[in-house]
């Protein structure tokens, strides 16, 4: 008992004596608490991890879903419209993340960071982002039109690597071998997924590796908005959706035209002919709602997975994202096949798990060549946010 009270020290206060903490159960109190605050980010990242993978399988899903059964038919008769529009589309995603974006700011917070930027401002700090992020959803959306998701996913196996070299090349950061050796073992993972691939389509591939080229350059430049420009996810959104939908719709009037509203506005309103004109003699046409309905959930879908891609970015890195991005790539192939149920061989199951295998190497090894120790810390969340985030135990 004695030695317990000697760790408290008396202070008088009025008519009453009240004990105070000594240093040493500050120190204690404050230790317990760091460790909780850790805890609680590892948490905390872990969670948006995981809810970025599922909303990033249920869009390319959900894209693929459109361009298959999202379709008008005329009543009692075999002859659909099928709404095969993937500018359109991400066009749609642009105006739902906006819009999300907009009541977010507005209901939730007192005001965006970064709020006022000019027209300049924007143009110079967001535009570039919102030209690679329109360019690499939309060639995405393109892929799908011509390939199954689970092939996407396995051509989109390059991204770490390219991300590497970008990091290289544009910001001039050093990677250990690990990181090096890493890559070669994930992306020939799922480069052996494709090499059974009994649905390939040249146009598809083609518009897929442009895609992962431009993602790649995408996490770069919206790492660094999101380290130096003082802004959050939403902000960063709010501001750059305006301009990835002009851009987007620009594209998609000179090669989609005016048919896809034709589309909805026929499955919708019905009685109208092909051209759009009131005829009470056309065919009653069905299947518009449900249309309707896909693409909202489509939109809605979109505007999350944007937001917690840039929490993602935030809290990993660019590099990390994409080795993520991969694992993801597994599970959407999984998701693939049990929903379309196109085929799967047993090279891709191999593939799937080289892929994995490099994932735990570059978890554990990777990072930075300069980078200080550290110890095990989940996805780097916690050494400081998206500028050490890629800063892992070197060997």
């Amino acid at each position: 008992l004695v030695q317990h009270l000697k760790l408290y020290r008396l202070r008088p206060f009025g008519p009453a004596t009240l004990f105070e903490p000594s240093p040493p159960q500050r120190a204690l109190a404050a230790e317990s608490s760091c460790r909780a605050a850790m805890a609680y980010g590892a948490v905390e990242t872990t969670l948006t991890i995981l809810v970025w993978m599922g909303l990033n399988i249920a869009i390319s899903t959900s894209t693929k879903w459109i361009f298959l059964y999202g379709k008008i038919c005329e009543d009692g008769t075999d002859n659909c419209e099928v709404f095969e529009f993937p500018l359109t589309i991400t066009v749609l995603h642009m105006v739902f993340s906006w819009g999300m974006c907009w009541l977010q700011l507005r209901l939730f917070h007192e005001a965006p960071k970064a709020a006022g930027l000019s027209l300049r401002e924007q143009a110079r700090k967001i535009a570039p982002l919102a030209v690679c992020f329109a360019a690499s959803v939309a060639m995405g959306n393109l892929s799908l039109k011509y390939i199954y998701p689970s092939f996407s996913q396995m051509l989109g196996s390059m991204a770490p690597l390219i991300t590497v070299g970008l990091a290289v090349a544009m910001q001039g950061q050093r990677f250990n071998c690990w990181t090096w050796a890493s890559m070669p073992v994930i992306c020939g993972g799922l480069v052996l997924c494709s090499a059974a691939e009994v649905n390939f389509n040249a146009v598809g591939a083609l518009y897929c590796f442009g895609s992962t080229v431009l993602r790649a350059l995408k996490s770069i430049v919206q790492g660094k908005l999101l380290e130096g420009a003082g802004m959050d996810s939403v902000t960063l959104l709010y501001y750059m959706s305006p301009w990835a939908a002009l851009l987007l719709q620009a594209c998609a009037l000179a090669m989609e035209g005016l048919e896809p509203l034709n589309v909805v506005w026929r499955g919708l309103i019905g009685g109208v002919r092909a051209e759009s004109v009131a005829d009470p003699t056309a065919p009653v046409m069905t299947g518009g709602p449900f249309l309707a309905m896909l693409l909202m959930l489509s939109g809605l879908n979109a505007c999350l997975m944007n937001i917690f891609t840039f929490m993602v970015t935030a809290r990993t890195g660019a590099v990390t994202l994409q080795v993520l991005g991969n694992v993801k790539s597994c599970l959407s192939i999984g998701v693939s096949v049990a929903v379309f149920r196109n085929h799967l061989t047993w090279e891709q199951g191999l593939g799937v798990i080289i892929c994995l295998f490099g994932v735990w190497i570059y978890d554990w090894k990777g990072g930075k060549s300069d980078a200080p120790r550290f110890g095990k810390e989940g996805y780097g969340a916690l050494q400081g946010g998206a500028a050490q985030a890629v800063s892992k135990r070197s060997p």
